[in-house]
């Protein structure tokens, strides 16, 4: 998403959110005066001047950096973050208002896991938003979030200011994932209906493939044992489709992988429009790694081009469900063999 679309959808939601807050909340004569109020008062107003989220939680952190027209994560090599999830951030940040003072005493903090986001064991999240030349425009310690806290499905969490000991309960939602969570998953979108083959080989196993004619035909097994059936009627579009909707849990730079000499998996998808798509798979640390590689010819092969130079400098991690497709033996298709 382009950087004005991004701040031109925050600042018409942000409006109707604060308006909604303040609504919402107000207080008697003797309440603090910061009730229904925002709790980063300089957020909204400098929308457009963000150019920096971090997210520090214990040991990890998350660099939200915008690039031009485009934001990453720099934690993955300036790898696309994910637009509209940054979008809800900061929607949130700019949208939390103040409901409740709660506790000052630093060693009730873990309680409401807003102590200080460096200290050890700390469960917080320390959210710093930076505009040009680091400039701060907002910075809050996010700690526990509580579901349905003000009635009426409005969700709260206990924020505290950096060196303020007051603590408080805001109302609003925030998403302050771990660094994958930020990664833009869209990957692939390849739908069987377009795919005319597909050859999978395992390691230690022959090839399988499966393929069809045309377009209108069924997807039939190459070489099917006699006296077996699959295992259902749509075992075999699932092969085809695995590239459907293909999203990525992680991401790391080629250039960095120790790409095992063992264990390696590949499928083959080739479509009709004459676009040839390879993905490799390893697994390592109880998750499956790929590589994507795209050949083309006629008018496929600028597509090829486009795919590769987006996929190339990358090694991405699967989902669970999508490896296992990619990775596909015989056994799998087939129903059990009846017993004699």
């Amino acid at each position: 998403m382009r950087q004005k679309s991004l701040i031109a959808l925050l600042a018409v939601t942000l409006v109707a959110a604060v308006l909604a807050v303040f609504s919402g909340l107000g207080g008697g004569p003797n309440s603090d005066p910061r009730i229904g109020h925002p709790v980063l008062t300089d957020l909204a107003p400098h929308l457009a001047e963000i150019e920096q989220v971090a997210l520090m939680h214990g040991e990890s952190k998350t660099t939200l950096a915008r690039h031009g027209d485009r934001w990453v994560v720099a934690e993955r090599n300036d790898y696309p973050a994910d637009a509209k999830k940054l979008r809800q951030l900061l929607l949130g940040l700019a949208a939390l208002a103040y409901v409740e003072p709660k506790t000052k005493e630093a060693k009730n903090y873990p309680r409401l896991e807003v102590e200080d986001a460096g200290a050890k064991g700390s469960q917080s999240t320390l959210v710093t938003v930076s505009g040009a030349q680091g400039a701060l425009l907002g910075e809050i310690i996010a700690g526990k979030r509580v579901t349905d806290a003000l009635g009426g499905g409005d969700d709260g969490v206990y924020v505290r200011k950096p060196g303020d000991a007051q603590s408080w309960l805001a109302r609003g939602t925030l998403d302050l994932s771990d660094t994958p969570g930020w990664l833009d998953p869209a990957l692939l979108d390849l739908p069987a209906a377009g795919v005319k083959e597909v050859q999978v080989s395992p390691p230690g196993e022959s090839p399988l493939a499966i393929a069809r004619d045309k377009l209108e035909d069924k997807f039939h097994l190459a070489a099917l044992p006699k006296d077996r059936k699959l295992r259902g009627d749509d075992a075999l579009d699932a092969v085809a489709g695995a590239l459907a909707g293909l999203q990525l849990t992680d991401v790391k730079p080629d250039a960095d992988f120790a790409w095992p000499k063992t264990g390696e998996s590949r499928a083959r998808f080739t479509f009709f429009d004459g676009l040839v798509v390879t993905v490799e798979l390893v697994d390592l640390d109880k998750t499956s790694w790929a590589r994507i590689t795209a050949t083309g010819s006629g008018d496929a092969s600028a597509r090829a081009r486009e795919l590769n130079a987006r996929t190339a400098p990358w090694v991405y991690a699967l989902p669970a469900y999508k490896a296992k497709l990619l990775k596909t033996r015989l056994a799998d298709l087939l129903a059990p063999a009846k017993s004699s």
